[in-house]
Parts: C-alpha cells; structure tokens; sequence
C-alpha cells in the first residue's frame, strides 16, 4: 500500500479591496509595509507575479510577515523569478520567526526534502510542529507522517494516529487515508477494517486517488467487506483516471487473472504498461512475469529480465528474486557454477514482533567497506547502484555471488569485490544461524 504524503503548500490570499484609482495606478504608491502587502496580493489575485514580487519585496523589507511568506513562496515555486529553494527558505525563516504558521508549515517540508537546506528530519519536525500547534492541518498530517516512518523522532504509530487524526478532523485528505492505512494495517490502533473504510472514504470523497485505491484494494482482498472484483475495478478506475499507477496496476492485475473481468492479458499488458510508464516497480515485475510465462506474448527471456532489471533497481523483491532464480545463484567469480549449500534456508516467513509461527530473521551487513573505482567509470563520472545476490553462510561469510541488476564500466566486478569483503550476522532460524539468500545493493558515487 502506498501512501500520499505530497507537502501542501497553502497560500492565505487576503480579500482586499483597493480602490479603483490605486488599481489603475492614478493613486500615489503605497509606502506602508501593510498596504504594500496588500497591493502584492491584489498582483498575486492577477497572476502578475512580477509585479507582486515588487511589491511583497518592499513590504518583506520592512519585516512584514506576510509579505516575507508571500516573497518565499514565490521564490518556492519560481513565479516571478527564478525558482530558488534556498531564497524561498531564507524568506519562511523569517516570516516563521514572527510565527507565521504558513512559513513554519512549508519551512518544514523544505528540511524534510531537502530543497534550499540540508535534508533534516528534525529541523522539519521543529517547524511543522510548530505550525501544527498553530492548527495548520497539513502540517499536523506531516507529523503523523515523520513519526510513522520514525523520521526525526522514534517511530511511534500511537503518535502518528493522533496527529493524523488532528489533521483529518480539519478535513485534510492525505490525513484521512492515512490514519486508514493504520487503521487497516493494525498500527498503533487496534486493526479496524471498517474504520479503515471509514476514513478511506472521506478522503476518497475530496478526490483522493491513493484513498480510492486503497477502498479497491479492501474490496480485492475482501478486508471487511465481502470480496467484490467488480467494486474493486470500479474504485481503481476511479483513481486509474486520476493517472494513479497502483492502481493501473491492480486493472492489469484483476484482467490478468479474470477476477471480475472476462481474463484478457492483452489488456492486462495495456495496463501494466500504463503503470510501468510511471515507474511502478510492481507493474514493470508483472510485465516481466508476463514475458517469462508467455501469457498474451510470445515468450522472451531477455525482454521478462529487462523488466525483472527496471523493478529491482527500484527494490522490488518480487523481481530480485526472478532474477536470483534465473542466475541459479551462479559464482561470478571462479571456474563455473556452485552448488548452493543443502541447508540453504528460503525466507518465506520473516520474523517480527506479530509472528508466532516458523520464521526466519534474515542476515543483516554489519561490515561494509565502500567498493573502489574502475578507472573506466571514474573517467566517464560515472555512478548508480548495482544489485547483487548472494547466500551468507551460517557462518556469516559470503557465496554465490551474483549480479542481479549491474552497471558496466568495469563497476560490477568492483561490486563483487567489495562484496567479498563484507561481514554479514548470518540468518537465524529458531534461533540457530542458518544458510540463507540475500539481496544487498551497492552503491558507488563520486565525493
């Protein structure tokens, strides 16, 4: 499930009257900051951002807070003038040193991106706070947000329940499906499918896609309703013609395996692709799976592993493994192919704090030195991320090393050098270590 954390951005434009002969200019030019600000935002109404930027530059000057807001988010959004994060920061700073909420709220999602300042996850917190006491409900929705990803704060789903409710209260969409998706995943609420849907459908009637996704998706899976193909075609059209990918996805998915819809994988490959031209890692598996299977095409090895390549870049462990199950764990390194180890454990069932039955808790890195350069790549400045496959022993030591998605340019065998190199606490099974397949990402860069 996907969540929809966009920042919004909200403008408080005043409703301002000015005087006819002061519209035509035939009036002497205003010299307070107050009336100055209040002649950027009549511009601003006009969309003559230029001339509002004048003017909200006069204003801000003289320590006007909204003028100072208005002059960032021109900046912010290059309406006007060049766009520029770090002068659109500059500004908020100062309007949200006279506690302008709209300036802490959007001061906030600058530190949290990292657009114009240093990525930092506590500075956003400070200032969405901020705004959030304020009662910017958007901000109040961000701080549910940092705190359900553990950003800046511990993680604390109790936290971010309450924020997100504070927000959705006030109407705010994001928040709305988002203390769904805690509601139906059971995180820091009692798992509650119906109010799952509750909330789900408020922020679905404001037009959320993500919300009417997830509504398809309780109607796919039977969560709390009675299963319904049809319903849930119906609500992931509903955001498919918003251009939502998931559920562009989810079409191809239904068409795919006839659920609800007569089976047709040509049109489930039309909407794959649909989902794919946005970058959904799960629709470019999906369209691998097809070419593998040669469901509606004619199958073709290489065409399903450049697709398995495109999602597993992006970390889908769908396509990680069709890749590590179509190179048979074969040594890139030494004369031919390895057996893999006969206790070699699959980890179907990961361990977590809600498992109760048989599990594995996979191996994790504790000792991984950068890879060196091929001097073909350094050359060329070139940089990415190769995905490599491996098993970690019982003892913690790495084999089978394979490159699942590489680069070239000399960087994959660097890759596997590096790998070699790693120490890794091996995979534990009841307790004990255990054999088990891996999948780590490497990254080389440039300083």
């Amino acid at each position: 499930m996907k969540l929809s954390l966009k920042p919004i951005l909200s403008f408080c434009l005043l409703a301002v009257s000015l005087e006819v002969s002061a519209q035509m200019g035939t009036a002497p030019a205003p010299t307070t900051p107050d009336a100055q600000e209040r002649l950027a935002t009549q511009y601003f109404r006009q969309r003559d951002y230029a001339s509002a930027l004048v003017w909200y530059q006069k204003a801000a000057d003289q320590g006007n807070a909204e003028a100072q807001y208005g002059l960032g988010w021109l900046y912010h959004y290059g309406l006007g003038a060049p766009q520029n994060y770090a002068e659109a920061a500059r500004w908020y700073q100062k309007a949200a040193a006279q506690d302008n909420a709209n300036a802490e709220a959007n001061l906030g999602w600058l530190y949290r991106e990292g657009k114009g300042v240093p990525k930092d996850y506590s500075q956003a917190m400070i200032w969405l706070r901020k705004a959030a006491d304020q009662g910017n409900p958007s901000s109040a929705n961000d701080v549910g947000w940092l705190y359900e990803n553990g950003y800046g704060v511990p993680k604390d789903y109790a936290q971010a329940a309450e924020w997100y409710r504070k927000s959705a209260e006030k109407g705010n969409e994001d928040a709305e499906n988002n203390l769904g998706h805690l509601y139906h995943n059971g995180f820091g609420v009692t798992k509650d499918y119906f109010q799952a849907m509750a909330w789900y459908y408020r922020a679905a009637s404001q037009g959320s896609a993500v919300a009417q996704y997830n509504i398809g998706i309780l109607y796919q899976n039977g969560f709390g309703v009675e299963k319904d193909y049809g319903k849930a075609l119906t609500w992931f059209q509903r955001a498919a013609d918003k251009g939502y990918p998931g559920a562009e996805n989810n079409i191809g998915t239904l068409y795919q395996n006839g659920w609800g819809v007569k089976q047709d994988y040509a049109e489930a490959m039309n909407w794959y692709r649909k989902a794919a031209a946005q970058d959904d890692a799960e629709a470019e598996n999906n369209i691998g799976r097809l070419y593998q299977q040669g469901l509606g095409v004619t199958p073709d090895k290489t065409e399903a592993t450049s697709w398995f390549r495109k999602a597993a870049v992006k970390g889908n462990y769908n396509a990680i493994m069709a890749l590590v199950s179509a190179s048979g764990l074969e040594q890139v390194s030494g004369a031919g192919a390895a057996q893999a180890p006969a206790n070699l454990s699959q980890i179907a069932t990961t361990c977590n704090d809600k498992t109760t039955q048989s599990c594995i808790s996979p191996p994790q890195v504790i000792f991984d030195p950068e890879p060196e350069y091929s001097k073909e790549a350094r050359q060329d400045k070139y940089q990415g991320t190769c995905i490599i496959g491996l098993i970690v022993e019982a003892d913690g030591s790495p084999s089978h090393i394979t490159v699942i998605s590489g680069l070239g340019k000399g960087l994959d065998e660097k890759a596997v050098d590096a790998i070699k190199t790693w120490k890794f606490k091996p995979a534990t099974k009841d307790g004990k270590p255990v054999a088990a397949e891996a999948v780590v990402d490497v990254v080389f860069h440039l300083n």
